[in-house]
């Protein structure tokens, strides 16, 4: 086998002994051991074709054992996930302390802050008077 394909074939074999691992104690041992002899006689397999069929094999016995196996808790990460200072963090997408209702600026820099922010989004200063659409 060449470089890439034991590269693949590892990282597939790694991925196939974790889903067996969450197969009930019985199936658990049976099929470690179908994938130990499987793998370890092909693993001397000369023809590209036939290495990429043991591969696809390979790739099938993975997804069947996807569908079949339960998820534990930690497999999978969801949620909302945002960039803060070059880092993906978990969280949502509003900055924390900088509004009035927190306390954390007074009323005067909240108004100068929405003027600044209206003149960058709109590119001109906030109109005077209650009617800012038309």
């Amino acid at each position: 086998m060449s470089g890439s394909a034991t590269g693949q074939v590892l990282c597939r074999y790694r991925e196939l002994l974790r889903l067996i691992g969450r197969l009930p104690g019985d199936q658990r041992s049976k099929a470690l051991t179908e994938a130990r002899t499987t793998l370890r006689a092909r693993k001397s397999e000369a023809n590209p074709e036939e290495q990429l069929k043991h591969l696809k094999e390979l790739v099938s016995k993975i997804g069947y054992l996807r569908i079949i196996t339960p998820r534990q808790p930690g497999d999978v990460k969801s949620g909302v996930f945002v960039v803060r200072d070059g880092r993906l963090v978990e969280g949502g997408g509003e900055a924390k302390g900088a509004r009035v209702a927190d306390g954390t600026i007074s009323y005067q820099d909240a108004m100068r802050r929405n003027e600044r922010d209206f003149q960058r989004f709109y590119g001109a200063p906030k109109p005077k008077g209650g009617n800012i659409l038309f």
